[in-house]
């Protein structure tokens, strides 16, 4: 299994995972997200600059993702832990643009406009088949990812 199957298995057939942060007094705190995109270059989700998220992201840049699928024998799980860095709302309409989950998320114009997108850009990952017993591991960075089993 290579990297880019492994995000695609994050990115279309999971869709939603736990994003972990802490904030400034170093309480952990973990909520949904929607993965809008992850491919080798990192995994990029949206936030709005109201949110408590978003602020736990400008107070500290590491992070951990997970998300899980379920279906018949096969479980599978997916961690990358890593650096985020804010891309900003210019890079909405470019890198999540045709996703349908971002009026689903923000269905109010002006929320959606104020969205920010973060990309979890270094790291390390984590893929697991608990029922099969494949393990593999990967990093990512900058542009480049590579993969260990």
């Amino acid at each position: 299994m290579n990297v880019d199957t492994i995000m695609d298995i994050l990115q279309n057939d999971m869709k939603v995972a736990v994003l972990a942060t802490v904030d400034c007094q170093n309480k952990p705190h973990a909520r949904h997200v929607h993965v809008g995109l992850a491919n080798d270059k990192g995994v990029f989700f949206m936030t709005n600059p109201k949110t408590n998220l978003y602020q736990q992201l400008q107070d500290n840049q590491y992070v951990a993702v997970t998300a899980m699928k379920e279906e018949d024998y096969l479980i599978q799980v997916i961690r990358v832990e890593g650096k985020v860095r804010e891309l900003g709302k210019e890079k909405l309409v470019e890198i999540l643009g045709s996703n349908p989950y971002v009026e689903m998320v923000y269905p109010d114009q002006a929320d959606r406009e104020g969205a920010q997108v973060f990309q979890i850009f270094e790291g390390q990952g984590f893929y697991h088949s608990l029922t099969q017993g494949h393990k593999y591991e990967f990093e990512i960075g900058g542009n480049v990812a590579t993969i260990n089993n």
